[in-house]
């Protein structure tokens, strides 16, 4: 089978690329607003992207052609938290992406904790084993379609100022994957597990 994506919508190519480079990592990524108030929403387009200094790409897309409460509140900010997702935190995270409206705290609504940023003005999520606080320090906008009409997507670049790590998944100096027990997407509404772990090195040539 061959996809032409020129023949395919937004929805159709968002599960193509989503599935196929799956599971993606869940980023559950706090901030806070003018007014004070929290915010928290899950993404999955989400990665890793340079080591020293540490910076994290996010890319988040309009809701209904308006821009979500997350970009809001980063270029008001310039800061947000990204806060690992595992087994334990998974349903509420989920539930984080839910049509609040503008201006409900996302992490009291869902039954978790905020505890406030050591370097950033957002908060990170008490629950996360991992949470990570970053600066912005780039913002990038892409024109993507949508269902209404043609809309800006932001890729946000922060740079990991500090690190939280519960000590349970803390192992002789790095994070333990093991104990970590992170939920990945694997689709639309479809989530995995960690299954088994492996290592595997490459063959001297």
């Amino acid at each position: 089978m061959k996809l032409d994506s020129a023949t395919m919508g937004r929805v159709e190519l968002h599960d193509l690329i989503g599935t196929a480079m799956g599971p993606l990592p869940i980023v559950f990524v706090s901030t806070v607003g003018p007014d004070g108030t929290y915010n928290a929403a899950p993404f999955s387009f989400a990665a890793p992207i340079c080591s020293k200094p540490a910076i994290i790409c996010v890319s988040i897309g309009l809701r209904m052609g308006q821009k979500k409460d997350t970009i809001k509140n980063i270029e008001y900010s310039h800061d947000f938290v990204i806060n690992s997702v595992d087994e334990n935190i998974i349903k509420q995270t989920i539930q984080a992406s839910a049509d609040y409206p503008y201006g409900v705290d996302e992490i009291k609504a869902t039954g978790l904790t905020a505890i406030k940023g050591d370097k950033v003005k957002s908060p990170r999520i008490a629950e996360a084993r991992v949470s990570m606080e970053c600066r912005l320090v780039q913002k990038l906008e892409l024109m993507e379609e949508y269902k209404d009409a043609p809309g800006l997507r932001a890729i946000i670049f922060g740079e990991v100022v500090m690190a939280h790590v519960k000590d349970e998944v803390w192992v002789d100096g790095k994070l333990d994957p093991r104990r970590l027990k992170l939920i990945g997407r694997v689709g639309s509404n479809l989530y995995c597990k960690q299954g088994e772990i492996f290592e595997l090195k490459p063959v001297k040539v």
